[in-house]
């Protein structure tokens, strides 16, 4: 299967990959700045203008990296989980575990990406500076960089989700009203007007300048902006309306089973077709041994199936990802949505007491929220 993501390594537990749409940007980027300088300065040798620009790129995309590393380990220290850090076509983006406990966490973590920013601006004037006597691609490489980072911090304050600026707006509304519902209706109508603004930026640029690249570039940032801003705040209203609902609550407590030394011949004809489910635990000796699926088969050959036990193609229980009893169904889902799972099994002490499949999951939301008021009492912050 084509994947859409490269996963370079880990630093500090925290994934980093590379969406496949980096590479649009990279090169956009090399051929934009290759032809600048060639530009500005006809004097170069192609190949230097091509080495400028890719040592100025690699080190461009390096900064975008120690800007979400700077929230990353904020965060971090703070007790928020990071997940991964991703670059992509806009940049690069931090997915945190959860959100902040209070507004002071929050404004931390959020300001500490555009301080990054601005340390390397600075950084990089600085060696502009000093490398401008004996080496001018070098120097002009570093001045760009500076000039960049320094827009990208700028830029990430605006107030208005989903910039850090946004998140640092919210904080500011989080701690003078107490109520964390209004930051974030704070921070999304803020993330509207940028993204709105933006959009008729691009198209004054576009009809009136003459620069259609240009202009169409910046109405598709808007349309991102106000993508995610939108989507954050539905996904903070539904957050709140499934408050108080755990895992366990959700979960089918009557866990289907099959013996390991099972055929699969036996397991398919008088399990999974009478009762129409996917998947059973697999257990041995009073114990839970594994989880075995219907995907997990679908590469043995039908010939195999009356010799072939049921063991030898489960996923064992210390392999399993899970999910505890008190986990919310927000997790429940990113687990699964993550590593493209149907089923988690619910353990409570290392013990397997019940399971949830996706189908049974989104059903369960969609019943309560179709039974429960939309208005809930709003989060306060904890008092200082």
């Amino acid at each position: 299967m084509f994947k859409t993501v490269l996963v370079l390594g880990h630093i500090h537990g925290i994934r980093l990959q590379v969406h496949i749409s980096w590479l649009v940007i990279f090169a956009l980027l090399m051929v934009t700045l290759t032809t600048t300088l060639q530009h500005h300065h006809p004097e170069w040798a192609l190949i230097t203008s091509l080495l400028t620009a890719l040592f100025t790129a690699l080190l461009f995309f390096a900064s975008i990296l120690a800007h979400e590393m700077g929230h990353s380990i904020v965060a971090i220290r703070r007790g928020v989980p990071v997940k991964s850090i991703t670059l992509f076509i806009f940049g690069g983006m931090a997915q945190l575990g959860r959100d902040s406990d209070n507004p002071e966490d929050e404004f931390r973590i959020a300001i500490a990406g555009p301080l990054v920013s601005l340390a390397l601006a600075v950084g990089f004037f600085l060696l502009s500076v000093l490398s401008n006597p004996f080496s001018e691609a070098l120097s002009v490489a570093f001045g760009w960089l500076g000039a960049i980072n320094l827009i990208v911090a700028v830029f990430n304050l605006i107030p208005g989700f989903p910039l850090d600026g946004g998140r640092v707006f919210r904080a500011a509304v989080w701690r003078f009203t107490g109520d964390a519902r209004k930051g974030v209706r704070a921070a999304v109508m803020g993330g509207r007007v940028v993204a709105y603004g933006l959009f008729a930026l691009g198209i004054w640029n576009g009809l009136f300048f003459g620069n259609l690249i240009g202009g169409l570039w910046i109405i598709l940032i808007a349309w991102f902006l106000l993508f995610l801003a939108e989507g954050h705040g539905k996904h903070y209203d539904l957050r709140e309306r499934l408050a108080g609902i755990t895992a366990g609550d959700l979960a089918e407590h009557h866990v289907p089973s099959v013996d390991a030394r099972t055929p699969v011949s036996e397991w398919i004809s008088q399990r999974v077709v009478p009762e129409a489910r996917r998947a059973y635990m697999i257990t041995g000796g009073g114990d839970v041994l594994g989880l075995l699926t219907l995907s997990d088969i679908k590469h043995l050959p039908r010939e195999r199936w009356d010799h072939t036990p049921v063991s030898q193609f489960m996923t064992p229980i210390d392999r399993l990802h899970h999910v505890a009893p008190e986990s919310d169904p927000e997790e429940v889902l990113g687990i699964m949505t993550e590593h493209g799972l149907n089923q988690l099994p619910v353990v409570d002490e290392d013990r397997v007491t019940g399971w949830i499949d996706r189908q049974r999951l989104l059903q369960a939301i969609e019943i309560h929220l179709a039974t429960q008021p939309t208005s809930r009492p709003s989060n306060r912050a904890p008092s200082a």
